[in-house]
């Protein structure tokens, strides 16, 4: 570079620094809009990123894939399902070549007491969910950090057990090595006296496998129930398979059909089915969902194509607002280009000074955006309940960083430097050009983008909101408010168990502010004991669909108050109604059983056993009302020692609760007293859609509020620009209001083609969001009517200040000066 360019680079940079600071309050618009816009589109990239991540910090993760099962019965699809019988590990390993080696898992379905130390004075005894049954070779195959003990042969002991380090520091004093120590899981699947072996890590934040223990599958398979068992009845397993280097699921097609017929070919055909067994690849398990029976956290692949759309949007609005405010100052600066053109200034040059200045604020604005990204990005975090951080030894995020700044530079800079370097000399000197062509038109159209964006945003914000509260808010078909859970004891110890359950049953609706008790074996939102296959009493084998059934008292339909639409409900007086079962509406129509009152003389077969039908429910949302109403049935059990559901009334819930723990503890020494309360325990099954509406809300306002500090400082130029004509008009009589409302109406009238623009668009976003619900709100007016009036609202708070200005200010001044 000569030194002759690099005093003309000095010279464009100084003109850069004093244009910036003679306009202080528009350069600040320019710069910390850019800076909120990058932050924003850093902060939602992280977002994504973290949601892309799942699974893949396992060193294995290209080679793991879960087992899943694709049913079809007389050739319709039942379902897609994450669960397998035990058998079904070990027969790929022995069949399928390609199959390095399997892992099966298994949750504490309804979870567990854990105790510490149960003998000492500070015994430490906790109700625990997060407990996993594994095989012995699980940290083999998938990767977790260790803090104390060898991963390698942690599991090898059926009696061993793994903790994460959160779990180490729950129950265990800071001085205490766990390793060696001894713990019992009572109430559970396997209970047993576990050595802890090994503390690992906290599981990353973006695993789908979350667990707070791990034992072997050893003890469970020794159960009972899986003892009689052939291993593929029971499908309350997930199995993963390692695969050899190499190979892809593709690869292995024509043997899995051959597997799944030797296996389960003699099953099918005596039930009219087919089942295809599919490789799902472990790092898109988070991304894949509506499994049937899947248990953690996913989320949509569109939901994130969403958010980069926003983040989009954002930094569109960010850089129209550079490129408005640029082509609107055109006219201050068609003097400065005259004359640097009649002293010998080419284009090119001119040109490069522009883009210059867009380097300069997008350099500024990147500075400033990683700041507020940095103090954004914990906003985030507990929104979604993940700890997000930068990683800034991570190059993506520094190519992401440049990548805005250069796109960013020449995307915002490009235009108003063609535009500005394009003026005739001759014309700008004399003061004629005082239009640049097109110019005007483009900002317009800008503007109209912006509008469109926000109202875009606007109504997707009201449409999430109005969902989750109709969700929320609709009658479920039965009692959750004022409903305590007490969940049941675990540690069973003295005789006449049931017994003392019906006691403690008893006890608690004699306390003051319960009006009714009931036990079940799960609650509405908290999943069901027992899915199998069902069909009416006459129907061939392949009618069998599958249904939910839970277990309850007969106190249970009274004390939710569920609605009986013929027959009854469990009689524990009468032996032939306690073995019967209860059916909602949805199950008459699946097994073809008439109306109630004929549903009523009917039989099912479940099991192999034939069970009357002994009452029809109303239909009520068990499961969360993104899901159509399914096939449920109650079945009778005289005390159930899972949960305790007590509905209560009055305002006293605190002392209620205090009086129920003491009898409780009284009841079942040892047990810990864990509660919920009902409604909060349903509603959160839409974490997920309060999570999409707060993180959607938190965008919508920053880009809202990008788009009218654009709109704020183009309102005040243009209304600076049109003095003159505001004066000549005051001087011919016009009246204030009427300069004021014709100024409006230059914004008002983008608002309108806005509208015109975003209401389709809107339409369909929210349309084809609400088809992911079974129950769901209506597109009324007010989604598209409401968004309008607060966009034009903010648009004219916005402009509103400047025209008020514009329109009192003196006549006399102005012409004087002109």
């Amino acid at each position: 570079m000569t030194l002759n360019n690099i005093s003309m680079l000095k010279s464009y940079l100084k003109v850069a620094v004093r244009n910036l600071l003679k306009r202080k309050v528009y350069s600040f618009i320019n710069i910390f809009g850019l800076a909120t816009g990058m932050a924003v589109c850093l902060v939602i990239l992280k977002y994504v990123d973290f949601e892309l991540s799942y699974d893949s910090f396992h060193e294995k993760s290209e080679r793991i894939y879960r087992v899943t099962t694709t049913s079809y019965q007389n050739n319709e699809f039942r379902a897609h399902h994450v669960l397998s019988g035990y058998a079904l590990g070990p027969a790929l390993k022995t069949d399928i070549p390609e199959v390095e080696s399997y892992i099966r898992t298994h949750p504490m379905y309804g979870g567990a007491v854990i105790s510490y130390g149960r003998e000492s004075a500070d015994a430490s005894s906790f109700f625990e969910e997060n407990i996993q049954f594994v095989d012995s070779n699980f940290f083999n195959v998938f990767t977790y950090e260790p803090i104390k003990g060898n991963l390698s042969k942690s599991l090898e002991d059926p009696n061993s057990m793994v903790l994460t380090e959160k779990m180490a520091t729950k129950y265990f004093h800071d001085d205490e090595d766990p390793i060696g120590k001894t713990m019992t899981i009572s109430g559970g699947w396997a209970d047993h006296d576990y050595t802890v072996t090994a503390i690992i890590e906290n599981p990353p934040g973006n695993s789908h496998f979350p667990f707070d223990f791990i034992v072997p599958i050893h003890n469970l398979l020794q159960g009972q129930q899986y003892q009689n068992d052939d291993g593929w009845g029971w499908n309350n397993f997930i199995t993963y398979a390692e695969l050899i280097p190499n190979v892809k699921p593709d690869d292995m097609k024509d043997k899995m059909e051959a597997f799944v017929k030797k296996y389960r070919g003699e099953e099918m055909e005596r039930y009219n089915s087919r089942a295809e067994m599919i490789y799902q690849p472990i790092e898109k398990i988070h991304l894949e969902p509506g499994l049937a029976n899947e248990s953690s956290e996913t989320v949509s692949i569109n939901t994130i194509y969403f958010f980069i759309i926003i983040s989009i949007f954002i930094m569109a609005i960010a850089w129209v607002n550079y490129i408005n405010l640029s082509t609107a100052r055109a006219m201050e600066r068609a003097r400065e280009i005259g004359i640097k053109k009649a002293i010998g200034a080419y284009k090119q040059q001119l040109i490069g000074q522009f883009l210059l200045e867009s380097i300069v604020v997008n350099l500024l604005g990147v500075i400033i955006a990683m700041v507020m990204a940095v103090l954004l990005l914990p906003v985030l975090s507990s929104i979604v309940g993940k700890n997000l951080y930068f990683d800034f030894n991570d190059p993506r995020l520094w190519m992401i960083l440049g990548g805005l700044f250069l796109f960013g530079s020449v995307i915002s800079g490009i235009y108003p430097a063609f535009v500005l370097s394009s003026f005739n000399t001759i014309a700008v000197l004399k003061g004629s050009g005082e239009k640049a062509k097109g110019g005007f038109s483009l900002r317009k159209t800008l503007v109209v983008f912006q509008f469109v964006a926000s109202m875009i945003l606007i109504a997707g914000t009201f449409a999430v909101y109005q969902q989750i509260t109709f969700m929320r808010d609709q009658d479920k078909g039965l009692t959750m408010d004022k409903m305590l859970v007490v969940k049941g004891p675990k540690v069973f110890e003295g005789e006449n168990f049931r017994t003392r359950l019906t006691t403690l049953k008893d006890q608690l609706t004699k306390v003051p502010g319960v009006t009714q008790v009931a036990t079940s074996g799960a609650v509405p939102g908290g999943g069901y004991n027992w899915g199998t296959s069902i069909r009416k009493d006459g129907t061939d084998r392949s009618e069998g669909k599958n249904v939910s059934i839970v277990w309850v008292d007969p106190d249970f339909v009274k004390t939710y108050d569920i609605t009986v639409l013929a027959g009854r409900s469990f009689n524990p007086e009468i032996t032939s109604d306690m073995e019967s079962v209860l059916v909602n509406e949805a199950a008459l129509k699946a097994f073809d059983l008439g109306s109630p009152e004929e549903a009523v003389t009917q039989n099912v077969i479940m099991g192999g056993d034939t069970c009357a039908i002994l009452g029809v429910l109303k239909n009520y949302n068990w499961n969360s009302l993104k899901t159509e109403h399914q096939p449920w049935l109650l079945r009778a059990d005289t005390i159930s020692s899972s949960a305790y559901s007590l509905h209560l009334t009055g305002n006293n819930i605190d002392d209620v609760i205090d009086q129920a723990e003491d009898i409780y503890k009284e009841a079942f020494p040892g047990n810990p007293f864990d509660y919920f309360f009902l409604d909060d325990f349903f509603d959160k099954q839409y974490k997920a859609e309060r999570q999409f509406g707060k993180i959607f809300s938190l965008f919508a306002v920053l880009a809202i509020t990008i788009a009218c500090l654009g709109l704020w400082g183009l309102a005040s130029y243009d209304t600076s620009q049109k003095l003159r004509e505001i004066s000549i008009r005051k001087v011919m009589g016009a009246s204030v209001n009427s300069i004021v409302s014709l100024l409006s109406w230059q914004f008002l009238k983008l608002v309108i083609i806005a509208s015109a623009v975003a209401l389709p668009l809107t339409w369909y976003g929210i349309n084809s969001w609400l088809d992911n619900f079974a129950f769901r709100i209506g597109l009324s007016w007010d989604l598209f009517v409401i968004p309008v009036a607060i966009l034009t609202l903010l648009a004219l708070g916005t402009v509103s200040l400047h025209i008020l200005k514009g329109a009192n200010s003196n006549p006399a001044k102005v012409l004087r000066s002109e």
